[in-house]
């Protein structure tokens, strides 16, 4: 009896290991099939904000390593705060915008060195870096009361947002 013990062990073990085997199979295409709504996340190096007079209106560059496809830019109804922390942003102007980059860092050491606020000129009055948390990089522009973009588009690697001067 003794020596069939190990025999009916190992019978028991493989017919366990085909069952996985034949799950595994089964179910490592849905697994690896990602829902369409997640993307790769393709890091970019941010360059830099620049706020320049373009003739009747004043433009926002906000410029980067790559074509970057995952910004959004939203009207702010309440004052700025900022990522991670919550606490409210100094920020010259009474109306604000966020321009939201996700996969904002760079694993290959090339973070953002440059200035944290850039002064404004025309309806814009000061563009500051709101936050890099969490591969999220952000930052708000704020504006003088009533300023609404005029354009906002990609060009290449450089953001464009444009406001009327005023």
């Amino acid at each position: 009896m003794t020596s069939r013990t190990p025999v009916r062990g190992l019978r028991r073990a493989a017919a366990v290991g085909a069952v996985m085997a034949g799950l595994l199979g089964a179910l490592a295409p849905a697994a690896s099939a990602a829902p369409a709504s997640v993307q790769e996340c393709e890091p970019f190096t941010f360059y830099g904000v620049q706020v320049r007079d373009a003739g009747t209106k004043t433009a926002v560059d906000l410029k980067y390593s790559r074509p970057v496809q995952d910004v959004t830019v939203r009207e702010l109804t309440e004052p700025p705060i900022q990522d991670g922390s919550g606490d409210r942003i100094k920020i010259k102007g009474t109306d604000w915008y966020e321009v939201r980059m996700l996969c904002g860092y760079d694993w290959y050491g090339n973070p953002y060195h440059g200035p944290r606020r850039v002064p404004g000129r025309g309806g814009v009055e000061e563009v500051v870096l709101n936050g890099d948390f969490e591969g999220t990089l952000s930052w708000v522009i704020g504006t003088k009361a009533g300023m609404f973009p005029t354009s906002i588009r990609h060009n290449g690697s450089t953001l464009t947002i444009e406001f009327p001067k005023r």
